[in-house]
């Protein structure tokens, strides 16, 4: 049995950092980083609009499926999860969101001490390397690469002007002071490259020898010695292996993988632990519960110019890669946002609670993945930033390999559909806008059908998709229902944390990857503490 002092598990955003950090700062201790996906070759990952070949690709994404969707008339959702080192952050769209400053002020007046932003706030300038915004608030010389995009499509300046006619501020640093306002995307790239979690902490010349990386590594159970957790069982290729941790085993697997590491490991909800013939090591009803997630809705319009699902549909598609790979610019660079607002779904309100994503394509989801559309046009992604709803994660089987079960109706709560009604109306105004008139041909969604709340609530029903910004399974606080203490500490059990997504006690306002590279950041440091 191999021994180290600190295992972690999984390499996606939390534990690429965590791994990094722990090696870093303890150069002479051994750290072991298991991830159960392959190495970040794929070109799929590298170029940013090829994110539609990642999404959904089996060699690079764990492809979950969701049970079927009640209220969305039983749709059944592909959940992604990178299965590969840098995980999500491989795969992802890129989009580079801290969140607002009340979001981490919220959970730590909910006890969750240590997790205030003004706390935090120099972990994030720690972690990112960007020239945008005030120093301040912003860092200059951390691992991972934030960059305007390289080539910005001309409909995202005209989003821009039509959401200041409509009375939505410009923001020069959504990442700043405040994050109120329509902007220019800010992306986790660098010369037109992505910049995952694994090229800004584990590439070569940047990962420290004391650190040893295992690939194809699906870890089937934790080990425990009386009340410890001493290290993990792992089955790389056909061999059953094992590692052993003097001082921490921490899981950062992510929002739907960890909580079943968890729950194999006899630690989750008795009953269901009962009936798939699993030991219980310590009831903890928590594990796997409230599962959080963004509801998105489209309004899109066709435009009498060239966008870029059609660009990279066509024979251009060769001049567009050669001009990626000399010159790190043109639609190859392009992740999905071009630009982005954060709205109030009430005036009275002083913080942003509607997300809107501008992209110069048009496209649709199924359970295969993402799917272009053949005529030019833009698209407006819209989610609300603070969804009532909650889902699950539960075991289907004992079976480490056999994928978890996710139960989670994206409009259980009546009020999710409500607000996101009224953000769509309101992204709709903006692209009915005099701005947009010398480039609107026609509203390709939701389309001139679709007027009354009830005509908007059938629309969402049928075409909603998920943010992919999943959190919340192994929530973080002091109540019984948490799993882990502000300390990232799992409750009742010694020698185990969790580091990843799945700590957040409730969704933040955007994207999630930022707060993943800072959650590992800060299990970095509550560990060397």
């Amino acid at each position: 049995m191999s021994e180290f002092t600190h295992i972690v598990v999984g390499g996606g955003s939390a534990g690429s950092a965590l791994a990094f950090r722990l090696a870093t700062n303890h150069p002479a201790e051994k750290i072991l980083l298991l991830e159960a996906g392959g190495r970040d070759w794929s070109p799929f990952i590298h170029v940013p609009a090829a994110i539609i070949k990642a999404m959904g690709n089996p060699s690079l994404d764990w492809l979950h499926m969701a049970e079927p969707d009640a209220s969305r008339n039983g749709k059944v959702d592909l959940w992604p999860a990178g299965k590969v080192l840098g995980g999500s952050s491989s795969i992802n769209g890129m989009l580079y969101v801290r969140g607002q400053a009340r979001d981490y002020d919220k959970w730590a007046e909910n006890g969750c001490t240590g997790w205030s932003y003004d706390e935090l706030l120099p972990i994030f300038q720690r972690l990112e390397r960007t020239t945008i915004g005030d120093e301040t608030v912003r860092g200059r010389t951390g691992p991972v690469h934030v960059d305007r995009l390289r080539t910005t499509h001309p409909l995202a300046h005209v989003f821009v002007d039509a959401a200041k006619e409509s009375g939505i501020p410009f923001n020069e640093d959504y990442n700043g002071v405040s994050q109120l306002g329509v902007a220019y995307s800010q992306v986790t790239q660098s010369r037109g490259w992505r910049y995952h979690a694994a090229r800004a902490y584990l590439w070569p010349g940047k990962k420290p020898s004391n650190l040893k990386i295992i690939t194809n590594a699906m870890v089937t159970s934790l080990a425990f010695e009386g009340s410890r957790c001493t290290g993990v069982h792992y089955q790389k290729g056909n061999a059953q292996k094992a590692a052993k941790a003097s001082a921490s085993v921490t899981l950062s697997a992510g929002t739907l993988s960890t909580p079943k590491i968890l729950m194999l490991s006899g630690i989750g909800p008795e009953a269901d632990l009962r009936s798939h013939g699993i030991e219980v090591r310590r009831d903890a009803p928590g594990v796997g519960q409230n599962l959080q997630e963004h509801p998105e809705g489209m309004v899109s319009i066709e435009v009498n110019q060239s966008t870029f699902n059609t660009e990279i549909n066509s024979w251009k598609i060769a001049i567009h890669a050669v001009n990626w790979l000399l010159f790190g610019r043109g639609p190859a660079t392009s992740p999905y946002p071009h630009a982005v607002a954060f709205t109030k779904s009430d005036a009275a309100q002083d913080f942003a609670d509607i997300q809107v994503q501008l992209g110069p394509y048009a496209f649709s989801f199924d359970e295969n993945g993402v799917i272009p559309h053949d005529k030019p046009a833009i698209s407006a992604a819209v989610n609300i930033a603070y969804p009532k709803t909650r889902g699950t994660v539960r075991l289907n089987s004992n079976d480490p390999f056999v994928a978890p079960k996710i139960t989670h109706n994206l409009f259980d709560n009546e009020d999710d559909l409500v607000k996101l009604t009224e953000g769509c109306k309101s992204v709709r105004r903006i692209l009915s806008g005099p701005a947009f008139a010398p480039h609107r041909i026609a509203e390709r969604l939701p389309g001139d059908d679709v007027q009354s709340d009830d005509e908007w609530a059938d629309f969402l029903r049928k075409t909603a998709f998920l943010g992919y910004h999943v959190v919340g399974t192994c929530r973080m606080g002091f109540d019984d229902e948490a799993v882990v203490t502000p300390d990232l500490k799992v409750k009742g059990v010694d020698g185990l944390r969790v580091a990843d997504a799945s700590i957040m006690p409730e969704l933040i306002s955007g994207n999630t990857n930022a707060t993943a590279l800072m959650i590992g950041e800060k299990a970095a440091d509550l560990i060397t503490a």
